[in-house]
């Protein structure tokens, strides 16, 4: 550990408070007004120019996106990727996610994964093998026919760690100290359900449950993005049907966002051991894209619709160097701060972590290769 970093953590260890697992009286606290609201996940501005498209008896649609390398060092197998308003792609109800697939300038296919296809926007990402420090790339995204390169769809070449859930594994417990009394998941309380991971646990009061994914070397900016929702109902207790936490056991710091349920109401809830907690907006039960972005310097979060990309939440955790070059775990919990035994379910459909640089990502053109009318 670096001497600067353990200087840092002596100094300022007075500050460190953990959240207490009991009901507090906390005021509603609205963050879309303070903070800089930021595009979807990992995606930066898009500049939409449309060609015109004829009327075609079959083919093959595309899209070329420009990649601008803004790093000032060359990128190697960097991935990317870009989220599209659905009412801006034309024949959108040709893209399927199994049609989807990408290739560079020459025609050669990259590893690529489509993360979100709905009604209101479509995001797909995609590996680059190199782009010079303040070069460009085009990436040719094709759909809407066969698709020859389905052997390229593969998430865990794109992600530091990418974990989809299609199989149950060994998920250690770790007791990260946010809430009190910290047990590991019980046999049958994790299940793999139709490719999601069912968190389904009972809880007594004042008592949580807690499992590590995976670890991650804060050497740089890291996203950790995760697909979640809850399934329980409300248990008329302050308890937390989901939280998604990094956590060093080193210095015992954590930033984490969670689902918390106080007198029947559903709130997302962002953690930090320095700060203290804060509320934001209503927690139903659909699907939701949650992230924390942690650096050597600071980490943020924030919560998005997973149907249209529009962000619901942010919130700025620490800027205390806390996670500098600290190994730290990435996991999830349950909790429950009320008084009587909770039944808590919650779903997870998958959790990567992907390495963040700074890009820029242009649409270049739209258009279709076909036989026309």
């Amino acid at each position: 550990m670096p001497f600067s970093k353990f200087l840092l953590h002596l100094l300022m260890a007075m500050t460190r408070h953990h959240v207490p697992l009991k009901p507090l009286s906390l005021s509603l606290v609205f963050l879309l007004f303070a903070l800089v609201v930021t595009p979807a996940l990992s995606v930066p501005s898009i500049s939409l120019n449309v060609q015109s498209i004829e009327s075609c008896t079959a083919g093959r649609y595309y899209i070329d996106v420009n990649i601008t390398n803004l790093e000032g060092a060359t990128l190697v197998n960097q991935t990317f990727n870009v989220t599209i308003p659905a009412d801006r792609i034309p024949a959108y109800s040709l893209l399927k996610a199994g049609n989807v697939y990408a290739v560079d300038e020459n025609g050669n296919p990259l590893y690529y994964w489509v993360m979100r296809r709905t009604s209101k926007v479509f995001t797909v990402f995609f590996r680059v093998p190199r782009i010079e420090a303040n070069g460009w790339r085009v990436v040719r995204i094709y759909y809407g026919s066969d698709n020859p390169y389905r052997g390229y769809r593969k998430p865990g070449k794109l992600f530091v760690y990418f974990e989809n859930f299609n199989r149950l594994k060994n998920y250690p417990h770790v007791d990260t100290g946010i809430f009190g009394n910290s047990q590991s998941f019980a046999d049958g309380e994790l299940q793999v359900k139709n490719g999601r991971l069912a968190v389904n646990s009972t809880l007594s009061s004042g008592t949580s449950k807690e499992a590590q994914l995976t670890t991650l070397t804060v050497d740089g900016s890291y996203e950790i993005v995760f697909k979640f929702r809850r399934g329980s109902d409300a248990q008329n207790s302050t308890s937390y049907p989901f939280y998604m936490f990094i956590y060093d056991p080193d210095w015992e710091g954590y930033d984490y966002i969670g689902i918390r349920e106080k007198g029947s109401r559903f709130k997302f809830e962002f953690g930090n051991d320095w700060n203290g907690r804060k509320m934001g907006s209503k927690a139903g039960k659909q699907y939701y894209l949650g992230e924390i972005l942690v650096t050597p310097y600071n980490s943020t979060g924030r919560v998005e619709k997973f149907s249209n990309g529009k962000t619901l939440v942010s919130h700025g955790f620490e800027n205390y160097y806390e996670f500098f070059y600290s190994t730290v775990s990435v996991g999830f919990g349950q909790a429950n701060g009320g008084s009587s035994t909770v039944n808590l379910l919650a779903y997870v459909d998958w959790v990567y972590v992907v390495h963040r640089v700074n890009y820029d990502a242009e649409i270049g053109e739209m258009g279709v290769e076909c036989g026309c009318n």
